[in-house]
């Protein structure tokens, strides 16, 4: 086989890893970890786990700031000359969809409890910027924590739960492919 050299060894050795000839399920991990999830948090410099409400409202007022003035942007579309306005609507889409994503990131944050060290405030900011975007805050709150908690289980999960194969779309097998998923995302992203 040949072998691939990559810089994830430690303390920048350089390790050769086999990967052609192996199938990709053959490469996926099957066993635990040499390492615990409190080890991993241990790693972890303390001040990465600090809120700091200075700065999660930084990011608030950042990114409605940038949307509010992305939709102000719109009213001056028709100025434009009649190619320019057809190409600036798409990348007014593109780019506010960037933004709301993160506002919705942050309200999503808010139900983690990540935003700050008062549970109050997350939920006022939580459904705040949840009820902008049109998505309730509590009920998905109080879903989202049991999806976290049942994350990987068939039985209990209540979000990410595959199909068994005997419902799988027959046009499927189709789309497993760097051109498939390209498409599934497109229609995903655009359809819903």
């Amino acid at each position: 086989g040949l072998a691939k050299e990559t810089t994830m060894g430690g303390r920048g050795r350089v390790a050769k890893v086999e990967v052609q000839g192996k199938k990709p399920l053959s490469r996926v991990p099957n066993t635990k970890p040499p390492f615990t999830v409190g080890q991993l948090k241990k790693a972890i410099p303390p001040h990465c786990f600090q809120r700091s409400l200075l700065t999660s409202f930084s990011y608030v007022v950042y990114d409605l700031s940038f949307a509010f003035i992305f939709y102000i942007a719109t009213t001056y579309f028709h100025l434009l000359p009649q190619p320019f306005s057809l190409i600036a609507w798409p990348i007014y889409w593109v780019l506010q969809g960037c933004l709301l994503t993160g506002v919705w990131v942050i309200a999503h944050e808010c139900g983690h409890h990540a935003f700050s060290k008062y549970q109050w405030v997350d939920d006022v900011v939580g459904l705040t910027l949840h009820s902008t975007l049109l998505v309730p805050y509590f009920s998905w709150k109080i879903s989202h924590r049991r999806h976290h908690s049942n994350t990987g289980s068939l039985d209990r999960d209540e979000v990410f739960v595959p199909k068994p194969k005997s419902k799988v779309a027959w046009f499927s097998k189709y789309l497993n492919n760097p051109l498939g998923r390209a498409v599934s995302l497109l229609v995903t992203l655009t359809i819903g």
